[in-house]
């Protein structure tokens, strides 16, 4: 006997991207407080956020693409 895996709907869909946008937002606002936390210079703290949200909404990104080519 055989299954069939549903779709998923829009809804679960919109669920998941938002859920990678907060993801990579809490992801850099996290490096930026522990940054500061360890008196790093306002540069490194900057630094350190940026770069960690555009690692999180680059995948976040590929994640849409791809939800969005499996519809």
């Amino acid at each position: 006997m055989t299954t069939t895996s549903a779709q998923p709907t829009a809804a679960r869909k919109g669920l998941e991207i938002t859920t990678v946008f907060f993801a990579a937002t809490t992801a850099a606002l996290t490096a930026g407080i522990v940054a500061a936390l360890f008196h790093a210079q306002a540069l490194a703290i900057v630094g350190a956020g940026g770069a960690t949200f555009g690692v999180a909404f680059g995948i976040g990104m590929k994640v849409f693409e791809h939800l969005s080519h499996n519809n």
